[in-house]
């Protein structure tokens, strides 16, 4: 009778349920139960940070037994564990590969994609996994004879009286170990069998990608001479590749801090450092020496692609790309989109004011003190946070949209924004300043669950999906939720 007397209501309460169930068509979130904790059990921040890890392997998390002094780890739904080892390194991963070491009682096992490919005995003790997509290596000491080896997929190298370090390049296909007969004799043994050295120091090495076996290395040679510069002695250092010597350089430059000699950047095809040479600061970049600079460069960005590198002369203000070119005036600081076609450069515009110009030409407007822009990785679409200045931020997108402001402790660190492949699915999380409390925002929307950890973007069968760690109670669970 009240439904006949009140067509009008029934309309409203039809409409609402419609919207209801609207939302909740619209949200597709798949939750994935990791495991409930027992009264003595907790997640292991301290040791072993919640990890959270894309595409093929899913997770790592590690848990930790409080009465026990064990840990347990729990990756693809399966539990390895529970082990004691003290001093325990993070489980290492790639998109396809992961694994860890550690120990129960006096026995070390090595897990590698789930497989147990090393099981030693005190006093052997494996240290210093590596993986890529296609190889594995670890570090094998003899605590009773004081030798170490390499062991790169099930074969043994060495021993060696002094390991200095071991390489695995990304591909798995090369290797490289560095050690030492006697002081100041250091040798590299290369995958192919080849060797060189002596060195007196090795300061860095690295593989690059590309065609060929590329390396990068920076080391102290013997039998060279300190320079005299003013009456001071300098020493020297030499930066070679796999094509030769490129050029020795001077490892101080008095009373300039800013100054690191042993500071390499590699990414991808490229790598780039700052030297100095005759107390004038150069960089030099795929072989290539650029300068004089007044200053030591900044904001270096080296990108994949080969000689798409970039970065900052601090005393004039200016933005070079490839080291060659003047590409922008007045930089306050850059960012550039994984395309390379897209470059936002950030400008001071007056106290705590900064203005966008995208590819230095396109004027986007000014904004509050610029924390960081990111773009999305699969478009031009972008979004900056802005600070301002009185404890709020303020999330900026390109297509116009804000959002904010936010409350932020940033004791706990900057805030941080997720983009899917585009900017249109957006994650924001943050520690909430009243309260302390996590925040976790998708599009807008606050998740009540209780978030942990960080979040990430995967693939799963062509889709997107946003994907995090929760607690219920003593329950952890893998959240994703997929994008439209």
């Amino acid at each position: 009778m009240d439904n006949i007397k009140y067509p009008h209501l029934v309309i409203l309460m039809l409409f609402f349920i419609f919207n209801q169930n609207m939302s909740v068509a619209q949200e597709i979130l798949k939750r994935e139960k990791i495991y409930t904790l027992n009264s003595n059990e907790v997640v292991a921040y301290e040791e072993n940070s919640l990890g959270l890890y894309q595409d093929e392997l899913g997770y790592i998390m590690v848990t930790a037994d409080v009465k026990q002094f064990s840990r347990s780890y729990h990756i693809k739904g399966k539990i390895y564990g529970p082990f004691d080892r003290r001093i325990v390194e993070k489980p290492v991963f790639n998109l396809s590969s992961w694994g860890f070491i550690d120990s129960k009682d006096e026995t070390s096992y090595v897990v590698f994609n789930g497989e147990e490919i090393g099981v030693h005995k005190d006093p052997l003790y494996p240290v210093g996994l590596k993986v890529s997509s296609q190889a594995w290596s670890y570090v094998l000491i003899d605590q009773l004879e004081g030798t170490t080896r390499v062991v790169i997929n099930g074969k043994d190298y060495g021993p060696y009286s002094s390991l200095h370090n071991y390489y695995l390049s990304d591909d798995g296909t090369r290797w490289a170990i560095i050690y030492s007969d006697s002081p100041d004799d250091y040798y590299i043994l290369f995958n192919n069998g080849k060797k060189t050295g002596p060195y007196k120091r090795i300061i860095n090495f690295e593989f690059l990608a590309g065609k060929g076996n590329r390396w990068v290395l920076t080391a102290e040679m013997k039998g060279v001479v300190p320079k005299k510069i003013n009456g001071r002695e300098l020493p020297l250092f030499t930066v070679f590749t796999n094509s030769g010597e490129i050029g020795t350089f001077e490892q101080e430059i008095p009373g300039n801090a800013d100054y690191d000699y042993r500071q390499l950047y590699t990414q991808g095809a490229n790598y780039g450092q700052t030297v100095a040479q005759d107390q004038k600061i150069y960089f030099i970049a795929n072989d290539e020496l650029y300068g004089s600079y007044n200053a030591v460069v900044q904001a270096i960005d080296m990108g994949d692609e080969y000689n798409k590198f970039n970065y900052v002369d601090p005393t004039t203000r200016t933005l070079h790309f490839k080291g060659d070119g003047i590409f922008s005036r007045n930089v306050k600081d850059y960012y550039v989109s994984k395309s390379r076609k897209s470059v936002a450069v950030i400008k001071k515009a007056g106290i705590a004011k900064d203005s966008l110009y995208m590819n230095d030409k396109y004027f986007k407007g000014i904004y509050n003190n610029i924390m960081y822009l990111k773009f999305a990785p699969e478009s031009e679409e972008w979004c900056l946070l802005s600070d301002n200045s009185n404890g709020t931020y303020t999330l900026h997108f390109s297509d116009g949209r804000t959002f904010g402001p936010f409350n932020v402790n940033t004791f706990q660190g900057t805030p941080g924004v997720l983009l899917g492949k585009n900017a249109k699915n957006w994650a924001f999380y943050y520690v909430e300043a009243q309260n302390n409390t996590k925040r976790l925002l998708v599009n807008n929307q606050e998740r009540k669950e209780d978030f942990m950890g960080g979040i990430a973007l995967v693939k799963e069968d062509g889709q997107e999906y946003f994907s995090w760690f929760s607690m219920e109670g003593q329950t952890v669970y893998l959240n994703k939720l997929l994008l439209e």
